[in-house]
């Protein structure tokens, strides 16, 4: 077995047909990195009949004067199964960069850990991966099983599975979210996509929420193109004040009704505990639908034309779609702009052939006292698999000072600060 230079275009051709393609093996994602001070190279390598069976694609940087550290996103494209090659490809790969002045080299591939279910708890599996144990006896330090998000890319993953149509998919959402897109619906809620024109705009929903700045996500759309979408959610505020006039007007002659029920039963003495009960809760309908028709009246007043409260961003990629991130105006949270926004994508990418929708990451605890219990919540409501990975790796090359580096916590910063694009 032999490394050999790729162009991007081989490397391209390569990773769409490759089992264990990720859109962070790209020339696109390459070209995105390469604005922030990142070299990208292609790698195969070949077996000795001259094919072709694996290959990488691979970012680096200086990062402790002329030494430099290597990425390669979700892992080198091969068969992890295949131990001796798994083991050749990393000793010559180590010695290649070793002559380069590489501290080390950082990976995260794309291969599930355990099967779990949706409290977290592991499915007994004979295909459960033996992966990690065997990279520690190569040579690769391992960050360790984190629940949260300390790596560079999540470990916890929520991803649907397209089966059947997209009728069938709504159907196996959890009741929470069906309701919650019927409710985003009923209020007017609608969904439009956008243009790179309106990048600021996406950008305004989703930046408290995390450290890149508008520059990266308009280079981000440069570089992914057509496979980078945006969408949005808008309050049309005068659907919403006549849907909300139709459900306080319906309400109004269900309490009538109920009402004329009990005048009528209170002359018999016969009202029943159920009869009062829907009382009650007509009383509080109504109560509460009048509140809000007074709020979409001043809604509609101050914005006719509507309000867009939430975006969303997508990465198309072969077979499947990825969510990258999301955001919404809370004032207007209880609208669930987010749930519609995820639903109208899925629905439109499941009747067009995708087979999965990466929602994006998770946390490996699943407690109720969690923090981010509503993160995974909203995400495996729509009936997504908890996917577990193996984690991220360091391949050591220069282990003295790869010791100092990592006990230095200067450098400890600056990597991180480095690194999280």
């Amino acid at each position: 077995m032999k490394i050999v230079s790729l162009t991007p275009q081989q490397f391209d051709f390569f990773s769409y047909n490759h089992h264990m393609h990720s859109f962070y093996q790209t020339s696109m994602y390459a070209n995105l990195m390469s604005n922030y001070n990142y070299v990208p190279s292609y790698y195969g390598f070949v077996d000795n009949e001259g094919k072709l069976i694996g290959a990488t694609m691979m970012i680096s940087q200086n990062i402790l004067g002329n030494f430099k550290y290597a990425y390669c996103p979700r892992g080198f494209l091969i068969d992890y199964d295949n131990k001796e090659l798994l083991k050749e490809i990393t000793t010559k790969f180590k010695n290649y960069l070793d002559k380069k002045n590489y501290l080390f080299l950082k990976m995260d591939p794309l291969v599930i850990n355990n099967k779990r279910d949706k409290e977290g708890n592991i499915i007994p599996s004979p295909y459960s991966s033996d992966l990690v144990p065997f990279l520690q006896s190569i040579g690769y330090k391992y960050y360790g099983e984190n629940k949260y998000f300390g790596t560079l890319k999540p470990r916890w993953n929520a991803i649907l599975k397209v089966t059947g149509s997209s009728v069938t998919l709504f159907k196996n959402f959890d009741d929470s979210t069906r309701n919650k897109i019927r409710k985003a619906q009923s209020r007017g809620v609608e969904i439009f996509q956008g243009t790179e024109n309106n990048i600021k705009l996406f950008y305004s929903f989703i930046a408290r929420k995390q450290s890149h700045n508008l520059a990266y996500y308009k280079n981000f759309a440069s570089c992914f193109g057509k496979n980078f979408e945006i969408y949005f959610a808008r309050l049309n505020t005068e659907k919403y004040l006549t849907n909300v006039k139709k459900l306080y007007e319906i309400e109004m002659l269900n309490l009538e009704k109920l009402n004329n029920e009990i005048q009528e039963k209170s002359l018999t003495n016969s009202i029943s505990d159920k009869l009062m009960n829907l009382k009650l809760e007509s009383d509080k309908l109504v109560a509460t639908y009048k509140n809000e028709l007074q709020e979409a009246s001043k809604l509609f007043e101050k914005h006719p034309e509507g309000i867009v409260i939430a975006s969303c961003a997508v990465v198309l990629d072969r077979n499947g779609v990825e969510f990258l991130i999301d955001g919404q105006n809370p004032t207007y949270g209880l609208f669930y702009p987010i749930y519609l926004l995820k639903w109208h994508i899925i629905d439109k990418y499941a009747k067009q052939g995708a087979i999965y929708f990466d929602m994006n990451a998770i946390t490996g605890y699943f407690g109720d006292n969690s923090k981010y219990r509503g993160l995974n919540e909203s995400k495996l409501g729509f009936n997504a698999d908890v996917t577990e990975y193996i984690g991220e790796f360091d391949l050591v090359i220069k282990p003295t000072i790869y010791k100092w580096y990592c006990e230095s916590k200067f450098f400890r910063k600056l990597m991180k600060k480095k690194t999280k694009q």
